[in-house]
């Protein structure tokens, strides 16, 4: 076995986080590869899909407004919604921006709206951050670790999901739903890049997790295996299976 200076071993994982940026950014946005125009020619008719999904957001326009939301295929509306989620789980490491050089919040607010292009960034900028709290949580991070975010966002997800199946009749059965969305991702640049972020997503989802491990002094190789391999839900597990933070002068 090769042993790597500790340095270098550190560093490595801020080189692959940051060579991903570059291919993703470089690939996804930028290049004329993938399905439709990229970010340098982009359509009107993109501009509106994007629109139109964002008005359509967790589907509360479609819930209370039917006649006034946008309609659009309740697949692409459930892998949009469920991209988002996933960007917003990773607020349960929010205590990660604790003694970094740059503050965490942009990154996840970025994260939410832009996926991978702020999510790998933060991977290849952060640093290690294994350490106790040393000062009380803010809300906001009360917020972050309670298990009402993971909770939320996974009935989030499974809406989504059956809204991809069941919503509006009219876009057929599971079969034609399937065969449209492939359709999508095979020619339309968003789409194709809401699939992507899940790939992206499931390949980093762990990356934070073994400094979290450290800060509540847990281990649990088992647990860090399962956020590793099982894409999403494995880290609602671990978000949900952590165990609360000791903050030093704070009572539990």
């Amino acid at each position: 076995m090769i042993l790597l200076p500790k340095n270098t071993a550190n560093l490595l994982p801020k080189i692959m986080a940051a060579s991903a940026w570059v291919v993703y950014v470089g690939y996804l946005l930028l290049s004329d590869l993938p399905p439709g125009p990229s970010l340098l020619h982009t359509q009107p008719e993109t501009i509106q899909e994007a629109l139109d999904l964002s008005l359509n957001f967790w589907f509360v326009l479609p819930a209370i407004f039917p006649n006034t939301a946008p309609v659009i295929n309740p697949a692409l509306e459930g892998l949009f919604n469920i991209v988002v989620a996933w960007g917003l789980l990773f607020w349960g490491f929010l205590i990660d921006g604790r003694n970094q050089r740059l503050p965490i919040v942009p990154f996840l607010i970025g994260t939410a709206f832009l996926t991978n292009v702020f999510y790998l960034f933060w991977l290849a900028v952060r640093q290690d951050n294994p350490e106790v709290p040393q000062l009380p949580l803010t809300r906001a991070e009360k917020l972050a670790e309670s298990k009402f975010l993971p909770i939320f966002l996974t009935v989030v997800v499974l809406a989504s999901l059956a809204w991809g199946l069941w919503a509006r009749p009219e876009f057929g059965d599971f079969t034609a739903r399937w065969e449209s969305l492939l359709t999508l991702i095979s020619s339309d640049r968003l789409a194709y890049s809401f699939w992507i972020d899940l790939i992206v997503f499931w390949l980093f989802q762990a990356w934070l997790v073994k400094d979290d491990m450290g800060r509540r002094n847990y281990e649990n190789l088992g647990l860090l295996w399962v956020v590793r391999i099982l894409p999403l839900f494995g880290l609602v597990i671990y978000l949900l299976k952590r165990p609360d933070l000791a903050v030093a002068g704070e009572d539990k």
